[in-house]
């Protein structure tokens, strides 16, 4: 018969005769073993991407539901803490909003003050250093040259456009250049200042005290007894002052001045030229003299732009020829009368007083012949 070992006793009793340090030995491996395995596999781990999980739909609804029965679960709150609970969120946001409008204020302010300290550089800079003038530019036609513009103008090409005033420059370059009608000064930044110049146009002319004067458009004396102008001379016209270059001028008698606009408009528009001269002795019959031979009567200034019209059909168009001396009476637009005056030219300036017999004497003879040959 034989004896089966009792393997547990052996076991046992192999442990027990195992001594401490072995057993500590032992421990040691089995721990080393461990930590091997453990940083082997997180390795692995680390080397080997892993796959996004995916979400697994079931197992979320599944938890979504172990949520709301666990909120079921738990028993309800007292009114006492709930309303301290609200309260104190209620004064958390307040708080957060407090803090939010305070950080806003202080931008605010800083961003307030930044452009304060901006705009304080940038006009320190724009009357100092910024916008210093560098070019002076002249525009238009005119009698005077680009120097002599821009002396009378007084500017001197180092100006500060910021701090420069263009107020009365224009008005002092007119008294001084009398053959401008208009002029404007213009700042242009960076660095540019123009200037702009229109040059005065002889309308009238008209002899007074033994001198003849020439008048712009604007009512401006451009010359004094010039040696050749071609413009309309106008006698009868009487000025109300002293007459000096450069100066405006009006009549001793408001309406002739009113009178002669209207005239030299209307002959404008209707663009007739070589209109010699032009009688406002009479108002009410108005005498126009063209190309010193033929004598226009318009009577008075109504109609004026059909008379005009009716004139320049006539003396355009070959009713009246190159060399004829004729009169034309003009008072009525729609039926202007023509008749024969004499082959000599028309006397165009204003009648000078004679106290001598023998002139008086050829002026009569004048006279009757004058009137033969109308005959």
């Amino acid at each position: 018969m034989s004896v089966i070992p009792d393997f547990h006793r052996l076991n046992k009793s192999r442990t027990v005769e195992m001594s401490k340090e072995e057993l500590r030995q032992k421990l040691m491996e089995e721990t080393e073993r461990s930590q091997k395995k453990k940083q082997k596999q997180q390795k692995n781990r680390q080397q080997t991407p892993q796959k996004p999980k995916k979400p697994n739909p079931v197992a979320a609804k599944r938890q979504q539901k172990i949520t709301e029965q666990t909120k079921k679960q738990l028993p309800p709150q007292s009114p006492a803490r709930k309303k301290r609970e609200q309260e104190a969120k209620r004064l958390a946001e307040k708080e957060l909003r407090e803090k939010k409008r305070h950080k806003r204020g202080s931008n605010v302010v800083y961003y307030v003050m930044m452009s304060i300290l901006a705009v304080i550089i940038f006009s320190v800079l724009s009357v100092t250093v910024l916008f210093n003038t560098e070019n002076i530019i002249v525009e238009g036609e005119s009698d005077y040259t680009d120097e002599q513009i821009i002396a009378a103008s007084g500017l001197k090409g180092d100006e500060n456009l910021v701090r420069l005033s263009t107020a009365g420059i224009p008005e002092r370059m007119l008294e001084k250049l009398v053959t401008l009608d208009s002029v404007s000064v213009e700042k242009v930044f960076p660095s540019t200042i123009k200037i702009k110049v229109t040059r005065s146009v002889p309308m009238v002319s008209f002899s007074y005290g033994g001198k003849n004067y020439v008048i712009s458009h604007i009512g401006r004396v451009m010359y004094i007894n010039p040696e050749d102008v071609d413009c309309m001379h106008v006698i009868g016209y009487k000025p109300a002052e002293s007459v000096i270059v450069g100066g405006f001028i009006s009549a001793e008698n408001p309406d002739q001045d009113e009178l002669v606009k209207q005239i030299s408009s209307a002959v404008e528009k209707a663009a007739l030229t070589d209109i010699t001269s032009l009688d406002i002795t009479d108002t009410l019959d108005l005498i126009m003299t063209y190309d010193g031979r033929v004598e226009i009567h318009l009577g008075s200034v109504l109609q004026l732009d059909e008379k005009m019209r009716a004139i320049k059909e006539l003396l355009y168009n070959g009713y009246i020829a190159e060399t004829e001396y004729v009169t034309l009476n003009a008072t009525d637009p729609s039926r202007i009368i023509q008749r024969p005056i004499t082959t000599a030219a028309i006397i165009t300036e204003e009648p000078v007083e004679e106290s001598d017999d023998e002139d008086g004497d050829d002026s009569e003879t004048t006279d009757e012949n004058s009137d033969t040959t109308a005959e």
